[in-house]
C-alpha cells in the first residue's frame, strides 16, 4: 500500500515552506540540547541553495553548528541509498558533536578499506545513533530493520 503524500492531505502543501518549518523546529531542539545532532531533509541542489539561507538563519538564532554533507555517513541505521544524489545538512549543538560525526566518517572509510567488518560496522552505527540521541532500543530496531 502506498502512503499518501502531504499533497493529498493538505491541498495547499508547499514543500519548501514545510522543510523550512521543520528545520526551524529541529534547530531549536538541537540548539537547546534536546538532541545532540540532527539531519535535515534530503535536498536537491536547487533546494539546498534556497534552504541554506533558512538553515543559516536557524543556526544563528539557536546557536547550532552546521556541516553541509553531500555524502551522508552510511551505517546500519538507515537504508544505504537513503541520501543518494541528495545533500543533507548535519546540525549539531556544539563543535565536539560535529567533530564526533567527522570521526565516524573517517572510521567508516577505515571500515570500507577493511571489507566492512561486522563489529566495526555495528560500532559506527551505534555511535551514530547515540549522536542522533536515539535510545538503545531504537538503535537496535533500526539496525535490525536496515542492517
Amino acid at each position: 500500500m502506498t502512503e499518501p503524500s502531504l499533497h493529498h492531505i493538505l491541498p495547499t502543501y508547499d514543500k519548501l515552506s514545510f522543510m523550512s518549518g521543520a528545520v526551524m523546529a529541529y534547530s531549536e531542539a538541537i540548539g537547546f540540547g534536546v538532541k545532540q545532532l540532527g539531519l535535515s531533509s534530503l535536498y536537491s541542489e536547487e533546494e539546498l541553495e534556497i534552504m541554506l539561507k533558512v538553515i543559516n538563519f536557524a543556526s544563528e538564532k539557536y546557536g547550532t553548528f552546521l556541516y553541509v554533507e553531500p555524502d551522508l555517513l552510511k551505517s546500519k541505521l538507515f537504508q544505504r541509498d537513503i541520501a543518494e544524489g541528495k545533500t543533507v545538512v548535519v546540525i549539531a549543538n556544539n563543535q565536539k558533536v560535529l567533530d564526533e560525526y567527522m570521526t565516524l566518517k573517517r572510521l567508516k572509510e577505515e571500515s570500507n578499506k577493511k571489507g566492512m567488518p561486522e563489529e566495526l560496522e555495528l560500532e559506527i552505527s551505534k555511535r551514530f545513533g547515540n549522536l542522533l540521541s536515539y535510545d538503545n532500543k531504537t538503535i537496535e530496531r533500526l539496525i535490525a530493520k536496515n542492517g
